[in-house]
C-alpha cells in the first residue's frame, strides 16, 4: 500500500503504500476458450460501504498486538467476521480472471511485448485504460469521483517500471521506494521524504510469454485481491475468512482513509516490469489535490 503479488504461475500478494509488501498470486488462472465480445467488469457486494472500508483501513493499520486487543471486544470481532464474509462475496462475484471467455479474440492472439523489461507504449496505454475502467467501476459503486488517465502519470508508471528493471527489484522484494522517489522527482513531483506516495502493486512469476487476455486476467486478479483484502496466491482458499487480512490497498484505491482529502480522486497510469521471470504490475495514482493543496508545493512542475 502507499502513503496517503508467486504461484508457478505464482501471484504475489498486492503491495501498496510506504514499505508494505504486496500480493502474490497465480497468473493466468484459467486458459481462455474462444472469446466472446463482452467486457470484463468489476462490482462491489452489498455491505461494501465507505464506512466499512474506513473501519477496515483502521483495523489494517493496527499492530498484531493491537489487533488482538481490539478483537477482544465482541462487537469488533462480530463486525470483522461479517466484513470478511462480504469480501468473500466480492472475490466470488468478480470472476473474469477465472472465466473461460476473454474480452475479444484479438487479445487471445496478441502477445504482450516487453521492451527492456517494460510494456510497449501502445500496450501500456491499453492496459492502463483497461485497469482504470475496473477501478472506476468500483469507485462508482461507492459514489466516488472517477480516477482520470493522464499522460504524465503514465510516464511516471514507465519511469517506475524502469527503476525496478534497472535495479533488479520485483514484487517479491516489495516496493522499491528509492526508485519510486527518483522516478517521481524525474517527472517533476516534489513529494516530501523518502516514501511511496503513488504505487500500488501486485505481481506473479511466469517464464512464458503472455497473451493480452492472460495479462488482463492477471491485472484483474491483482486488483480484486487489493480491493477485498485477500492474501492467498489463488482462489483455492477464497472461502477461508483468515485469508482476508488488510484493506489499506483498497482504501488507497478508493481514497477512503478518513483523512483531510477523503473522497479525492487520482490521475492514473499503469505499467509492468519484468525481471528474472517475475512480472510486477504497477498501478500508479497521483492524488489530484496535490495540484492545489499545500499551495501546490508538492505538485512541482509535474504535468498530468
Amino acid at each position: 500500500m502507499r502513503n496517503r503479488g508467486l504461484q508457478m504461475k505464482k501471484f504475489f500478494a498486492s503491495a501498496a503504500a510506504a514499505l508494505a509488501i504486496g500480493t502474490v498470486f497465480a497468473a493466468s488462472q484459467v486458459k481462455p476458450a474462444e472469446a466472446s465480445s463482452r467486457q470484463a467488469s468489476f462490482t462491489l457486494p452489498k455491505g461494501y460501504t465507505k464506512a466499512n472500508l474506513k473501519k477496515a483501513y483502521k483495523y489494517s493499520a493496527l499492530s498484531s498486538s493491537q489487533k488482538k486487543t481490539w478483537l477482544k471486544n465482541k462487537k469488533n470481532a462480530a463486525w470483522l467476521k461479517k466484513w470478511r464474509q462480504i469480501n468473500v462475496k466480492g472475490m466470488q462475484a468478480n470472476s473474469f480472471d477465472q472465466a473461460s471467455w476473454s474480452e475479444n479474440s484479438k487479445d487471445d492472439k496478441t502477445i504482450v511485448k516487453l521492451t527492456n523489461g517494460h510494456l510497449t507504449t501502445s500496450q501500456a496505454k491499453t492496459l492502463a485504460v483497461y485497469s482504470l475502467r475496473l477501478i472506476n467501476q468500483a469507485r462508482t459503486k461507492l459514489g466516488l469521483k472517477k480516477w482520470t488517465y493522464s499522460k504524465g502519470t503514465q510516464k511516471l508508471a514507465l519511469e517506475i517500471s524502469k527503476e525496478y528493471v534497472a535495479n533488479k527489484k520485483t514484487i517479491a522484494t516489495g516496493h522499491y521506494v528509492a526508485g519510486i522517489v527518483r522516478a517521481t522527482k524525474r517527472v517533476g513531483l516534489k513529494l516530501p521524504g523518502n516514501y511511496n506516495y503513488v504505487e500500488d502493486m501486485a505481481g506473479f512469476k511466469d517464464g512464458q510469454k503472455l497473451t493480452m487476455t492472460a495479462m488482463k486476467k492477471d491485472i484483474y486478479f491483482g486488483l480484486k485481491t487489493m480491493m477485498f483484502g485477500y492474501r492467498y496466491a489463488n482462489q483455492s482458499k477464497v472461502t477461508q475468512l483468515s485469508q482476508y487480512t488488510e484493506w489499506e490497498h483498497a482504501s488507497d484505491l478508493m481514497n477512503t482513509q478518513g483523512g483531510k482529502y477523503d473522497g479525492d480522486w487520482d490521475y492514473y497510469g499503469f505499467n509492468v516490469s519484468y525481471t528474472n521471470g517475475t512480472y510486477s504490475m504497477h498501478y500508479i495514482g497521483v492524488p489530484s489535490h496535490l495540484k492545489w493543496a499545500y499551495g501546490g508545493a508538492y505538485w512541482g512542475s509535474f504535468k498530468a
